[in-house]
């Protein structure tokens, strides 16, 4: 009994020969793991909870498969949630699986910072861009790109320039719009702030209006889909990307292979987000100290700068 039950709930323990033949008499016997019975048995449910404010976003995407692909190897399951940028659901969404699962990976958290604290208090959480006091967080800090990026578009002639901010909520938001208005005017140049939008491509078509109303020369979109969108409207009526609009954006989904070679754009290492984050909500469930690998950052062909990685450890 003691074996079966390691090839179950702590596989490492258990040598390659006896777990085929333990999971080849399971699957005889028709024999599936009962997550409740091993829930009151260990104190552990075997489960992670990850909310994201949009799972029909690509930027999530890319997170939820290595979070997923990391905790697995260690034998826990992943339940992912939408929020849909909703504090009062995300909060909802925290309650309900209070209990249920050992520990709370959340993305880009829309609640305010004493909810938050709240919430850690109670379970392990660890927060994905979005950096507390005394709560574990893996962030990326686009500020230097955003600085580059606005130093590449005065250096090639854009004095004036358009942000195309989004999503409604988001609280990194603010801090983006502040770092290119900080660049452009070093400079002395002007920034804009159009939006916030949703961050997909047809929110980006819809703002060609308020671009060409604008008279600016050149647009920093809020990720590479709003970019995209905003790209097929301008042609669309006529206009030649770049050199009537220039498109960049602050990140480019290259990790999920919708990267558009002819827009420059911060490269985002969502992967190592992913690993980063599950590696350190793993760590605080097993009682781990133990100091993270550190992995270095990911570099995109056709880009300018790429994002800078914080881990903060309470």
């Amino acid at each position: 009994m003691a074996t079966a039950s390691r090839v179950f709930g702590k596989p490492a323990m258990v040598g390659p020969d006896t777990t085929a033949k333990v999971r080849n008499a399971a699957a005889a016997l028709g024999y599936v793991a009962n997550p409740t019975a091993r829930a009151l048995a260990t104190g552990s449910s075997g489960l992670l909870g990850l909310i994201v404010p949009d799972l029909s976003s690509p930027y999530f995407a890319t997170l939820i498969s290595a979070i997923q692909t990391e905790i697995e190897g260690r034998g826990f399951e992943l339940i992912v949630s939408d929020s849909r940028g909703v504090p009062e659901t995300e909060h909802e969404i925290v309650q309900r699986l209070q209990g249920r699962v050992d520990g709370l990976i959340l993305a880009s958290p829309r609640n305010t910072d004493s909810v938050l604290i709240s919430i850690a208090r109670r379970l392990p959480i660890v927060t994905v861009n979005r950096e507390l006091p005394g709560i574990d967080s893996v962030s990326i800090d686009v500020s230097d790109g955003l600085a580059d990026l606005c130093r590449f578009l005065l250096d090639h002639g854009h004095q004036r320039i358009a942000y195309i901010g989004g999503p409604p909520g988001s609280l990194a938001d603010d801090g983006r719009f502040q770092s290119v208005e900080a660049a452009m005017e070093a400079g002395n140049g002007t920034a804009l702030r159009i939006g916030p939008v949703q961050p997909n491509a047809q929110a980006g078509a819809e703002t060609l209006s308020a671009i060409q109303l604008s008279n600016v020369s050149a647009v920093i979109a809020y990720n590479a889909l709003v970019a995209h969108g905003l790209m097929l409207a301008a042609v669309s009526e006529g206009l030649n990307v770049p050199r009537d609009l220039t498109v960049t954006a602050v990140d480019d989904l290259i990790d999920i292979g919708l990267s558009l070679p002819t827009v420059t754009a911060i490269t985002q290492p969502m992967t190592e987000v992913g690993q980063k984050s599950a590696g350190i909500i793993l760590a605080l469930i097993s009682g781990s100290h133990e100091e993270l690998q550190q992995r270095p950052p990911h570099q995109a062909q056709h880009l300018v700068l790429s994002a800078s990685l914080s881990v903060n450890k309470s």
